[in-house]
């Protein structure tokens, strides 16, 4: 049983989640950056926050406490987090879809 602020996944895990991830940023269900993912939990559009375990920590305390009630996950670095959305290095990532929130959650509950 896996928490959803763990921060190490398996490689299975780690795959699934970056699929995930993948799928919501060519949708347009992702919010990538300290910026945009602070601006969709603000407004109340994030139904999960992905935290670079490496981000800045006045970042991460402003994150978590924007979150409110939304799920977060941390993932390993931010080089990987960008590199998992197609990206250059990112902090943090919302998921702005329920659906894929969801599959993400059940992956790592599951795990």
């Amino acid at each position: 049983m896996h928490t959803l602020e763990n921060t190490a996944y398996s490689p299975q895990i780690e795959r699934k989640i970056s699929g995930y991830l993948g799928i919501a940023q060519k949708a347009g269900k992702l919010a990538a950056g300290d910026l945009a993912a602070a601006k969709a939990l603000r407004q109340g559009d994030a139904f999960l926050l992905v935290l670079a375990a490496d981000a800045a920590p006045q970042v991460k305390e402003e994150l978590l406490l924007l979150r409110g009630d939304t799920p977060f996950i941390y993932w390993k670095n931010k080089s990987e987090l960008g590199k998992a959305v197609g990206k250059s290095p990112r902090g943090a990532a919302a998921v702005l879809d329920e659906g894929l929130a969801a599959a993400i959650r059940k992956t790592i509950i599951s795990g």
